[in-house]
């Protein structure tokens, strides 16, 4: 785990088509706060529970904890942007075994223009060519489609349907998404080969 922490101390700043991924800082956190304080966003990253700004504030507290050793959260930059309009994150990393979640969240201003699938595409080529991870999972709520579609346009494959009991809410189904690295792999292979044809 000492290692993994040393690795994320200095993370990389990794560019896209259209955004750059730098790693979250104190300085941004009336950026990651405005973001969080609307409850369209919130909506699926609670849980569907009630939304409430002490909330917002736990959560924007954990994105800044740069002490947490198995996480780590990309701030999502747009050149004309002043602060990060999202969040995409390396969470739950276990070393012993290479994998890890992914998860994201964009500002609403900015959604239904593919940035989300971007920026997980670049986190995901890191953490599979930079990290080594051997497999990737992510979670969306069933009814959340606008999230699935983020996961399946980066080739992410359905594993299961999962019902999670929530005290004093209704049960709430959870698609699970994985990818391996092997899939990683053949997925940008073809992507190559159409380029080039």
């Amino acid at each position: 785990m000492r290692m993994l922490a040393e690795r994320f101390q200095f993370l990389p700043v990794i560019a896209g088509e259209r955004l750059t991924l730098r790693q979250i800082e104190k300085k941004d956190a009336p950026s990651l706060l405005a973001i969080l304080s609307d409850p369209y966003v919130m909506k699926y990253v609670t849980q569907g529970t009630l939304f409430t700004f002490s909330r917002s504030r736990r959560i924007a507290a954990e994105l800044l904890n740069a002490r947490r050793q198995d996480s780590v959260h990309y701030g999502i930059w747009l050149p004309e942007a002043e602060g990060p309009v999202g969040v995409v994150s390396l969470q739950n990393w276990r070393q012993e075994r290479r994998d890890a979640m992914v998860g994201y969240m964009l500002d609403r201003r900015f959604w239904q223009q593919g940035l989300a699938t971007e920026a997980l595409g670049v986190l995901l080529n890191y953490a599979f060519a930079g990290l080594q991870v051997q497999r990737v999972e992510g979670r969306c709520h069933a009814v959340n489609a606008a999230s699935e579609r983020v996961m399946q346009k980066n080739g992410m494959v359905l594993e299961r349907i999962l019902t999670q009991k929530r005290m004093f809410f209704a049960p709430v189904e959870m698609k699970i998404y994985s990818l391996t690295d092997q899939q990683f792999q053949a997925r940008s292979g073809r992507m190559e080969h159409d380029r080039k044809n």
